[in-house]
C-alpha cells in the first residue's frame, strides 16, 4: 500500500467546522475544507472530480435544506444549491450522471448533475430516509428508512411519463421492486455481485445484517451482533465483511459460503476477528482501493487506519475533529481527474433545481430521434417506409425507452439463468462431495 496516491476526507457533524484532508501514507493533515459538515451517509463523490455534502440551511429564513459542492480540483471554492427540504442521505452513480437525495419526508429525489435538472421526485417512504445507494450497474437505486424498511426501485419505472398511482392504504407509489424489513433504522447498504447470485446487503439499529437476493428480494441468511450495527463495508475483492458496531468494536468475517442456503448465525469472538480501537460507537468504514488498509471512524473523534493482513493499527488520525460522521478515501485532489469518460473530464459544479418541471396540457409521445414538427414533414415521414427504417435504427441504438427496458430484461433474465445454473452446480457439488465421502470410509473401513 505504501506510495499509494489516496487521501482520507474525515467529514464530521456541526461541532466541526471544517474536514480536515489527510494523507493516508504520512497521515499528515494536507488542507482542510470549511463549511464541509454532513449528517450520517450525507458525504459523496461524483465521479472523482466533485465532493458533494447535505445538511440543513444555515439560513433560519430558510426552512429547507442545501447541497453543497466544491470541485475537488478547486477544494476551496464553495457552491450551495438550495433545496426545498431538509436532505439527508446522499449518493451518486458511478458514471457520475446522477444524484440521488433522501429527506427527512420520506420523499426522494434525482438530479442530473450536468445540468442540476430534477428528474424524478417521488414519496419512496413513510418516515425518514436514512440510507441510500446504487446497483454497481446504476440500474437500481436501493433506499433505507428509519423505520426499517429496504425498497429496491428500477431506474426505468422512476423515469417513466406517467406518475404511478398512489396505493390505497399507504401514501407513496408502490413501484419498488421488492421490500426488505429490519426491525430499526437501516444504517448500511451493499450490493454485491460474487457468490452464487447477485446480492443486496442490509444493516440496521436492529443488530442485524442481511443478505438477499437482489433480483428476487429472498432473504439468504442473517448475521447477528450483541450491539446495533452502526455502518458496514466489503473489501475490493468481496471476500470480508466487515460491521462496525455501537459498542465501538469492528467485526470482520468471510463472505464465503453466504448465499449456498438461508442460515441464522449470531457473531461472537469465537466466530469472527474483533478489532478494538475506538473508544465509541462506529460511525463510518471504507477501505483503499486496493484492499490493504481498512479505514474507521467513530464518534470519539478519532480515524483508524488498519492493516488488512494483519488486522494491527497502522495510524491514528485525530486532532480538531468532532464526532466523525462520514468519511471518503479518494484520489489526492491533483489526480482526481484521471478518467475515461469525457463527460467525467468536463464535469462542473452544478446548480440543483428545487422543483420538478412537469406539465399537466397533453402526454408525453415518444417519437422517433430524427423526428420533425414540420407538418409536411411529418405527413410525409408517416406515409411512407422511412418511419419504419427510422425506429429500427433507433432501437438498434438503444435510443428509445422500448430499448434500454429491453436491454435491462434481457440482462435480468441472463443474471437469473446464472444464478440457476450456480444453484444447479452448487447441488451437484454438494452430491459428489457425499459421494466422495462414503468411497473415503469404505476404503478406510478396508484397510
Amino acid at each position: 500500500m505504501d506510495g499509494e496516491d489516496e487521501v482520507v476526507l474525515v467529514v464530521c457533524g456541526e461541532e466541526c467546522d471544517a474536514a480536515p484532508m489527510f494523507d493516508i501514507n504520512t497521515g499528515e493533515e494536507i488542507l482542510r475544507i470549511y463549511d464541509c459538515l454532513a449528517p450520517p451517509s450525507g458525504l459523496a463523490c461524483v465521479a472523482g472530480c466533485l465532493l458533494a455534502t447535505s445538511r440543513p440551511d444555515k439560513d433560519p429564513l430558510v426552512f429547507g435544506g442545501a447541497i453543497y459542492f466544491w470541485d475537488l480540483n478547486k477544494i476551496q471554492v464553495t457552491s450551495k444549491s438550495c433545496i426545498g427540504e431538509a436532505i439527508g442521505p446522499i449518493t451518486c452513480s458511478k458514471d457520475g450522471i446522477y444524484l440521488v437525495g433522501g429527506a427527512h419526508s420520506g420523499n426522494a429525489y434525482i438530479w442530473e448533475v450536468a445540468s442540476g435538472a430534477l428528474l424524478k421526485c417521488w414519496r419512496a417512504h413513510k418516515n425518514a430516509i436514512s440510507c441510500l445507494s446504487f446497483s454497481q450497474d446504476s440500474s437500481l437505486i436501493i433506499s433505507g428508512s428509519e423505520e426499517g424498511t429496504v425498497h429496491v426501485w428500477c431506474m426505468i419505472s422512476l423515469f417513466q411519463a406517467e406518475e404511478p398511482q398512489p396505493h390505497e392504504a399507504i401514501k407513496y407509489c408502490p413501484n419498488f421492486y421488492n421490500s426488505i424489513k429490519h426491525e430499526a433504522s437501516i444504517t448500511g447498504i451493499l450490493t454485491i455481485l460474487g457468490g452464487p447470485c447477485p446480492m443486496l446487503i442490509t444493516s440496521s439499529l436492529d443488530s442485524s445484517c442481511k443478505f438477499s437476493e437482489l433480483l428476487s428480494g429472498r432473504l439468504l441468511q442473517m448475521l447477528t451482533l450483541l450491539s446495533p450495527i452502526t455502518t458496514t463495508a466489503i473489501d475490493p475483492l468481496e471476500q470480508l465483511m466487515i460491521c462496525g458496531a455501537s459498542d465501538a468494536a469492528i467485526y470482520v468475517t468471510g463472505l464465503n459460503g453466504i448465499g449456498m442456503q438461508y442460515t441464522t448465525k449470531r457473531l461472537t469472538q469465537d466466530d469472527c476477528q474483533v478489532l478494538y480501537g475506538h473508544k465509541a460507537p462506529i460511525s463510518a468504514l471504507a477501505f483503499t482501493s486496493e484492499g490493504v488498509w481498512l479505514v474507521s471512524g467513530s464518534k470519539d473523534c478519532t480515524v483508524v487506519i488498519w492493516d488488512t493482513r494483519t488486522w494491527n493499527v497502522v495510524k491514528k488520525l485525530g486532532g480538531k475533529m468532532g464526532p466523525v460522521t462520514n468519511f471518503l478515501v479518494i484520489p489526492k485532489p491533483e489526480s482526481s481527474r484521471v478518467h475515461t469518460r469525457d463527460y467525467v473530464s468536463y464535469l462542473e459544479i452544478p446548480t440543483l433545481e428545487k422543483k420538478f418541471k412537469q406539465t399537466n396540457e397533453a402526454p408525453i409521445i415518444l417519437q422517433p430521434s430524427s423526428f420533425t414538427k414540420d407538418a409536411d414533414s411529418a405527413h410525409a415521414c408517416f406515409h411512407s417506409s422511412d418511419l419504419l427504417s427510422k425506429q429500427i435504427s433507433d432501437l438498434q441504438g438503444k435510443r428509445t425507452p422500448e430499448a434500454i427496458e429491453m436491454t435491462v430484461a434481457m440482462t435480468v433474465h441472463e443474471q437469473t439463468k446464472d444464478q440457476n445454473s450456480a444453484k444447479e452446480l452448487s447441488s451437484i457439488n454438494s452430491v459428489l462431495r457425499c459421494k466422495a465421502f462414503k468411497v473415503m470410509e469404505v476404503r478406510a473401513s478396508l484397510d
